[in-house]
């Protein structure tokens, strides 16, 4: 059975660049300054740090939340970052070059391998990540009554705690604003990843 995850929870705790963070128990947003991104690509590009508020999860798990982006530049997003010793991905809601909106997914261990998912009408959607053993995967949705549609999956987190995150970024723009929605949670793998 999933449960709010309430973001006044004594779990959570800011990092990240700048302290741009307002929260409630129901409501979270993050505002990410110009150059704030997390990626490796050396020789080409670079990033290190987002601002982000999360929590240690350990063993099997599920959450999801909304995520609203306001962002004008390419690159802005928000969503949902997981950590680990040697290694992270993220999932967001990511303006597209084109000046679209898409879900887009990078894995870095350490190298970052980045894909775009579903193109998205607008700048929101649900986002969840899922967690059995090392394998994770990315769903995503435009409407609580949707489906959720497959985005990604791949070999993860060798650890049995991960540092699940909310993020905003803005590796190109003077700045960029991510709104969550309250989280929810279990601690199950969904049982039907695709």
């Amino acid at each position: 059975m999933a449960q709010a995850d309430p973001f006044d929870g004594p779990d959570w705790s800011f990092t990240g660049p700048g302290d741009a963070c307002t929260r409630d128990a129901a409501s979270l947003t993050i505002r990410a300054a110009r150059g704030a991104d997390l990626f490796a690509m050396p020789g080409h590009y670079e990033a290190s740090d987002v601002p982000r508020l999360g929590r240690t999860v350990t063993g099997d798990h599920t959450l999801w939340t909304g995520v609203t982006v306001d962002g004008r530049g390419f690159g802005d997003a928000g969503g949902i970052l997981v950590r680990w010793a040697d290694g992270w991905f993220k999932a967001c809601v990511e303006r597209t070059r084109a000046g679209g909106w898409a879900v887009v997914t990078v894995v870095s261990r350490p190298v970052s391998d980045e894909a775009a998912g579903p193109e998205l009408a607008g700048p929101r959607a649900e986002l969840l990540v899922t967690r059995e053993g090392r394998r994770h995967a990315v769903l995503c949705r435009e409407d609580p009554d949707d489906e959720w549609r497959f985005v990604r999956t791949f070999f993860g987190a060798p650890a049995a705690d991960v540092r699940l995150e909310l993020f905003a970024q803005a590796p190109f723009s003077d700045a960029c604003t991510a709104a969550f929605a309250v989280p929810h949670r279990t601690s199950a793998a969904l049982a039907d990843r695709r």
